[in-house]
């Protein structure tokens, strides 16, 4: 109410109400005030919103922080000791947060500037989503105990950071078969410089110029003459990108890219985990899943079922 000019009925159904009067209700018996009354307390609306995100423990913030960083794309991306902070797209809004870590407190203190304050809610929901933090972890971390028979496998705390959305996860996917994390990190900031759009940040936060991931359309359009790479990963590249624009509904299932030259489980898969969140994905073709899996001859990735795409973090933190 004091940071926005959003209508009382947005921030009412943003903050989780399903209705403006059992809203004003809970506001007048907690305030002793009506929504709009607090509202006239104050005349100023910021263009950065500040919001509490908590989370239920454990959340191991350091290995979190470790895993971004290690793929952390400047000028899209800015992580410090404790927070993390990124540009994005919702809906051709554009936007940026930083998410600062709060571990006495259980929670994210969270810095939101949107170009328009309407997408407030699917976005914070999103941001909850890269962060993990509505994972109920001490039950899931029971459960692959339980399934696995051991707890030598299990990290406590071990969340699954999320990318922005199912391109950008699709994206960073294609460019990162079969090579290192550092080569595929190397290829997307490519990308990134020569075909997001930047803008200078007049926020105090994470960078002082943003970059935008491309979109469809901008990657489709472009010759990719500034990668080193063969030619049919290039083209793999394009495909991708004109399905995403050309058929915008479809391309949110990674599983309809499987009908692309070019584009295979693996990478469906880890569009499917990170992308869109899903909690049982196990990569199990992945180079790093199996070579952690070397020491464990007799293990059986079924019983984790339906916690496997926190398995397969589990067994990337053993390497």
């Amino acid at each position: 109410l004091h940071q926005t000019s959003l209508p009382i009925t947005e921030i009412a159904l943003a903050s989780g109400f399903e209705s403006i009067r059992r809203f004003n209700d809970c506001f007048k018996q907690q305030l002793k005030l009506t929504p709009t009354q607090m509202r006239k307390k104050t005349s100023k609306h910021n263009a950065k919103l500040i919001l509490k995100l908590s989370y239920r423990p454990p959340f191991d913030w350091q290995k979190m922080q470790r895993f971004l960083s290690a793929r952390l794309i400047p000028g899209l991306e800015g992580i410090g000791e404790n927070f993390y902070g990124r540009s994005f797209i919702y809906q051709n809004v554009k936007g940026q947060f930083t998410a600062h870590h709060q571990a006495e407190k259980h929670q994210f203190l969270v810095e939101i500037s949107l170009e328009d304050n309407r997408v407030l809610k699917p976005v914070v929901s999103n941001i909850r989503r890269v962060l993990d933090l509505d994972a109920e972890l001490e039950q899931i971390e029971h459960d692959l105990t339980d399934a696995l028979g051991t707890n030598t496998l299990i990290s406590s705390g071990l969340r699954l950071p999320g990318i922005w959305d199912v391109f950008e996860a699709g994206m960073r996917a294609i460019l990162g078969q079969q090579i290192s994390v550092t080569a595929a990190k190397n290829l997307v900031i490519k990308l990134v410089e020569t075909l997001g759009e930047k803008q200078a940040n007049e926020q105090e936060a994470y960078c002082d110029n943003v970059l935008y991931f491309p979109t469809p359309e901008a990657i489709a359009q472009s010759d990719l003459a500034f990668f080193k790479m063969p030619e049919s990963r290039k083209q793999t590249i394009t495909r991708f990108a004109q399905f995403a624009q050309n058929q915008p509904v479809e391309a949110q299932n990674p599983d309809n890219w499987l009908a692309l030259k070019g584009i295979g489980p693996w990478t469906a898969n880890y569009a499917k985990m990170r992308g869109l969140s899903d909690p049982d994905i196990f990569l199990a073709t992945d180079l790093g899943v199996i070579k952690a899996l070397k020491a464990h001859a007799d293990f059986d990735s079924e019983k984790a079922a339906p916690w496997r795409s926190y398995l397969t973090f589990q067994l990337w933190d053993k390497l």
